[in-house]
């Protein structure tokens, strides 16, 4: 391997280790936390739910203000690692506390795990989106950025296998004590969380774009200035699209995530021994498509090949809800598609938002990495919120009771429409979406190479036809 090539593969993979912790944290949290507060807490699944909906809320406005933050940060660690690095030093005594058992009085234990939730999400989305930002940087070409995110999820794979399984291996583990296995569990999240977030950090000094003093720019008012960034922003054709696109994901994902234990436990009927035969060949799934994901993504585009896993997973999603609910043969078919879509997802989209950049630096003239991934993110925090909530209502509403192991008959039917039904369709959707996409790698090097003309001073009229496709 050349020197050159050996110097980006290790860029690649320093980046890529912070998403160890980021996919250990999102995963656990979002299929563990509600039930946590249910199950251990004894909370109802409305207000359960509620307290993890106020937290997502709060990371909405948390990622627009660090998005645009990190956009005209003049530190001299680069833009975006100070903020990482304030995420990594955080994360562990938040995970530690979140998920300790205290015994407050109703109201005050209420307070207690929503203002813990919150910080959660106040650091989460302070790594995530300058950390997702950071991409960008590194990698500004078509195929060069899909290669990035397929390395980082790699990466991510390992931390949502981490997710997933370690609360139920930890849970076995810890036996009648619960509450010292959901402890323990937030425990060892918290210090994968910090261990590879601060590497992340270190390893990648020095690189990035580094603004100087002289860039400095006042913000005297910066919700506007955040507003207006997205205003335009979503007036570009692409940006619409792109928000639509996660959306859909958005939509389906959250409701999926937060229901498949309610429905492997109380809908399959599966013990905590079978779920964790299901998380691991979901992790399989992850690690087998991977490359596979690559390739396609590579040879047909990165449009195409989310439209293909978008498509056949919910197609399979709404047959499977009407043909057999309930099993082990529709669950595990329906978890692998799912399985197979989500790391597709994970592993291509951020590729597909980074080239909303350059349409973004040539209409507008300015590049706004941060303002776009944060765009891009909150969308889908606030979507998860309100899906979340809906859950918990509908849940509540259908007479689940967590003090049994075997629901009434609403309860079932009511998983089974929210963890399978509901998300096939806006998988469809999201397919429907992306059919009109207009960037593909023939275009988006016509845009580069009329970014780099307009630049010189030179003629652009050979590269505008495939311009006029992507500005609409």
């Amino acid at each position: 391997m050349a020197k050159n090539d050996r110097k980006t593969a290790n860029n690649v993979h320093s980046y890529g280790i912070g998403y160890i912790g980021q996919g250990a944290s999102y995963g656990f949290m979002s299929t563990y936390f509600v039930l946590f507060l249910t199950n251990n807490i004894m909370l109802s699944s409305s207000v359960a739910a509620a307290i993890s909906s106020a937290a997502l809320l709060l990371e909405v406005f948390m990622g627009m203000l660090v998005g645009n933050m990190s956009d005209s940060c003049t530190s001299k660690m680069g833009r975006r690692r100070p903020f990482m690095m304030a995420a990594g030093i955080a994360i562990f005594p938040i995970m530690t506390a979140l998920f300790m058992k205290v015994s407050f009085g109703g109201a005050g234990m209420i307070v207690y795990y929503l203002i813990f939730a919150m910080l959660f999400r106040v650091f989460f989305s302070t790594f995530e989106i300058p950390n997702q930002a950071f991409g960008a940087e590194l990698a500004s070409g078509y195929d060069e950025r899909t290669k990035l995110r397929t390395s980082t999820r790699f990466f991510s794979i390992v931390g949502n296998g981490l997710g997933y399984l370690l609360p139920l291996a930890v849970l076995a583990l810890f036996g009648d004590n619960e509450s010292g296995g959901w402890w323990a569990t937030g425990i060892l999240i918290g210090v994968i969380s910090m261990l590879s977030w601060l590497f992340s950090v270190y390893a990648n000094r020095g690189k990035g774009v580094i603004l100087s003093p002289a860039d400095k720019v006042k913000h005297p008012n910066r919700a506007g200035e955040i507003i207006k960034n997205y205003s335009e922003l979503i007036k570009l054709k692409t940006g619409k699209l792109a928000l639509l696109y996660k959306m859909a994901f958005s939509c389906a994902y959250s409701l999926f995530n937060v229901a498949t234990i309610y429905y492997l436990k109380y809908s399959a009927g599966f013990n905590n021994k079978f779920m964790s035969y299901m998380y691991i060949v979901t992790v399989l799934v992850f690690l087998a498509v991977t490359p596979v994901i690559n390739s396609m993504a590579l040879r047909f585009g990165k449009v195409r090949q989310q439209m293909f896993s978008l498509g056949i997973c919910g197609v399979t999603g709404i047959l499977i809800f009407f043909i057999c609910p309930g099993t082990v043969a529709g669950t595990l078919i329906y978890m692998a598609l799912f399985a197979f879509t989500q790391t597709g997802f994970w592993q291509v989209s951020s590729a597909i938002f980074y080239d909303v950049i350059e349409v973004d630096e040539w209409v507008n003239h300015k590049k706004r990495e941060g303002d776009l991934m944060s765009m891009i993110s909150v969308l889908g925090t606030l979507i998860s919120a309100v899906m979340v909530q809906i859950f918990g209502f509908i849940l509540d509403g259908a007479g689940f009771d967590a003090g049994l192991s075997v629901q009434n008959e609403a309860v079932s039917s009511m998983l089974n429409v929210s963890f399978i039904l509901i998300p096939a369709v806006f998988m469809v959707l999201g397919t429907l979406i992306l059919k009109v996409f207009p960037i593909n790698k023939k275009t988006f090097e016509s845009l580069r190479s009329a970014l780099d003309a307009r630049k010189n001073g030179e003629d652009t009229s050979e590269f505008m036809d495939d311009v006029r496709k992507i500005v609409g």
